[in-house]
């Protein structure tokens, strides 16, 4: 079996049990949580790192990233009444969510914690959430057609052996 076809009837379990039930938007959103955590992670660190900390800063006031998550987070509030853009609205919602829940001990504890031994709340926040927001993205039909598709691969590459 090839992985073309393989990957064809993915895509089809894809099309079936997520964008045509509606979960795309879940999906989008989840993903974009996700990586905007990853990569708010990568760039503390990076700034941590070289310059002992860092971020942006207007004058003396460090301007932590949970504001731009709000601000998204209201964006998305305001296209939501206004406009019907899906993916975007919730690519926003994604983002502005981990930016967010990245800071989630700070809000918590009312104190910038993001160092300090608390800070790992804010990762406990964001592994819940985004635990959430997967299993409510792919219910379990596109899982279920999806690993259904591997496993017969898998069953005609033994027979072939």
């Amino acid at each position: 079996m090839t992985a073309g076809p393989r990957r064809d009837r993915i895509g089809d379990a894809y099309r079936v049990h997520v964008r045509s039930v509606g979960q795309e938007p879940r999906l989008f959103a989840a993903v974009a949580f996700l990586v905007t955590f990853l990569a708010t992670r990568l760039v503390t660190h990076l700034l941590l790192d070289e310059r002992g900390g860092g971020g942006i800063a207007v004058g003396s006031v460090h301007i932590h990233h949970m504001v731009f998550g709000l601000v998204l987070i209201l964006v998305v509030g305001l296209l939501d009444l206004a406009v019907t853009v899906t993916r975007v609205r919730a690519v926003l919602f994604g983002i502005g969510a981990a930016l967010v829940l990245d800071e989630f001990a700070l809000i918590l504890n009312l104190a910038d914690v993001y160092w300090a031994p608390q800070g790992r709340e804010s990762i406990d926040a964001v592994v819940i959430f985004a635990a959430v927001l997967i299993v409510v993205a792919l219910g379990g039909g596109f899982w279920r057609a999806a690993w259904h598709e591997l496993m017969q691969g898998e069953r005609v590459l033994a027979r072939r052996s």
